[in-house]
């Protein structure tokens, strides 16, 4: 057998047993290693809140899916709320000690992390940050074919 690039290889029996005999495993574990790739590829960044501050573990990402863990480690209970280019998400209320998340899409731009808890009084107090989201990386170029 050769791929479409020219280059042989070879394919065990084995696998192809498996294939042919448990379809349905086959496709389980194709259906594992995709959300295993897609959960890889989203980008972590931890929050912590406290009185009265928002603390974060970086303060730039590529564009794309972010994963905010939030934690608080205050003694009141806080939110957080993404605000930014085509964005405005606000996380559930998190209460003291505890943890939370947020899943987003972000395209690039400067998003303000911020606690609007009470009001804004939060916000106020000094539970600011900034999150500067950059383009993707270019992918690299395809191959050319001889």
């Amino acid at each position: 057998m050769t791929r479409d690039s020219g280059i042989p290889f070879r394919v065990s029996a084995s696998i192809i047993e498996e294939i042919t005999m448990n379809p349905r495993r086959v496709l389980a574990a194709l259906a594992l290693m995709t959300t295993a790739a897609t959960a890889a590829s989203a980008q972590g960044v931890t929050v912590t809140l406290t009185e009265f501050k928002v603390q974060m573990s970086r303060d730039s990402v590529r564009a794309g899916r972010v994963t905010f863990q939030l934690m608080n480690s205050g003694a009141t209970s806080h939110q957080v709320q993404v605000k930014g280019p085509d964005t405005d998400k606000t996380s559930a209320v998190i209460n003291a000690k505890q943890a939370g998340s947020l899943v987003l899409t972000l395209k690039p731009g400067e998003y303000d992390i911020i606690c609007p808890m009470a009001d804004g009084s939060h916000k106020i107090a000094g539970m600011v940050a900034k999150l500067k989201v950059y383009a993707p990386a270019p992918a690299p170029p395809a191959a050319k074919k001889p």
